[in-house]
């Protein structure tokens, strides 16, 4: 429901809340996922909850249709690496540490009070998004007319070529990654208990993905070719994860590098839409990016979800590997429109 919502409501909700200020929009989104919060913590039946998981879905598409937007236009283009870096780091970590933390929340007192926590959480942030975050220019709120409609931007052909890859990427890992847990406990005997361990390890991998994501970031004019590479390194680790899963050691180790890859190519994606984005287009193209990578989760686990039995778990790793390639394909065919734009 949260990535439906997501998906149904990114991409309208940046043409509505064009003339709204950037600083505003980010407040609200942020207030979005505290009242989803407090309805969660005290949802007093289903239905509830699942309205719950709406107003959330809501908060998270608008944030995310902006944060990216922001962090370009707020920073000089030496420092967006950095900005993507921190804006990844954040959404990682907490990806990472959520679970277990709720996990074990959960077990010394129960499901509401995590929801509870995280109200309060939230609350401190949009607190501190308004008194700290500094204001940035709204390129429409100076009248902008149909003429500037986002389908007549000249850089909306790139900006699609490059969300049409986010979803490549995201869809081909996802085939396998709803299933890694299943697959290294079936093929490589891990038990339910033991299969923690690589499951940090993919954690740890994708925390220094980031870090490398940053440093790839730095030269704009390179991020086509970084994405490509990194596509394959993903596409390759894939299948290796699959080729040593007999062994525990090996597995785990390739689980990290794997997880490494896609922490790379996701955040260079974000800022390359951005980088190419027109300012008027920023917003749109975050939407359209949130809105990719949320379909991307969802295809790419309906695709593994139809071809595990057919197919069985160990082959999921070929097709997603598969679809990775064609997503370093997307990558090479805006590097050559880059450079056909470019050329006098």
């Amino acid at each position: 429901m949260w990535a439906a919502t997501v998906v149904l409501t990114a991409i309208p909700m940046s043409l509505t809340t064009r003339r709204f200020s950037r600083k505003s929009i980010l407040v609200v989104a942020v207030a979005l996922f505290t009242a989803s919060n407090v309805m969660a913590a005290l949802a007093p039946n289903y239905e509830t909850l699942l309205i719950s998981r709406v107003v959330g879905g809501l908060g998270n598409g608008m944030f995310w249709m902006i944060a990216t937007g922001y962090v370009t236009t707020m920073l000089p283009s030496k420092w967006r690496s950095r900005g993507f870096l921190f804006i990844s780091a954040g959404a990682n970590l907490a990806f990472i540490a959520g679970l277990p933390l709720g996990s074990a929340l959960a077990a010394v007192s129960d499901w509401r009070s995590g929801f509870l926590i995280m109200s309060a959480l939230t609350i401190g942030a949009s607190v501190g998004l308004y008194f700290l975050l500094v204001p940035v220019p709204n390129p429409h709120s100076e009248g902008a007319a149909k003429k500037n409609s986002v389908l007549s931007d000249s850089t909306f052909p790139m900006v699609l070529l490059g969300v049409s890859g986010v979803f490549l990427v995201v869809g081909g890992g996802n085939i396998f990654y709803p299933y890694i847990a299943p697959f290294l406990i079936e093929v490589s005997h891990f038990t339910p208990l033991t299969v923690a361990a690589p499951l940090a390890a993919y954690g740890i991998g994708g925390t220094i993905g980031i870090v490398v994501a940053e440093r790839l970031g730095r030269k704009p004019e390179n991020l086509s070719r970084n994405i490509s590479l990194s596509i394959l390194y993903m596409a390759a680790m894939m299948v290796i994860v699959n080729l040593v899963a007999p062994s525990t050691i090996a597995v785990t180790v390739a689980v990290a590098l794997w997880s490494l890859g896609f922490a790379v190519t996701e955040p260079l994606f974000g800022q390359y839409i951005m980088e190419l984005s027109s300012p008027r287009l920023r917003d749109f193209a975050g939407a359209m990016r949130t809105t990719a990578w949320n379909l991307g989760i969802g295809g790419g686990s309906f695709v593994g979800g139809l071809l595990l039995v057919p197919l069985g778990i160990a082959a999921l790793p070929y097709i997603g590997a598969s679809v990775l390639v064609a997503g370093s394909m997307v990558a090479l065919i805006a590097r050559r429109r880059e450079r056909a734009l470019a050329a006098p």
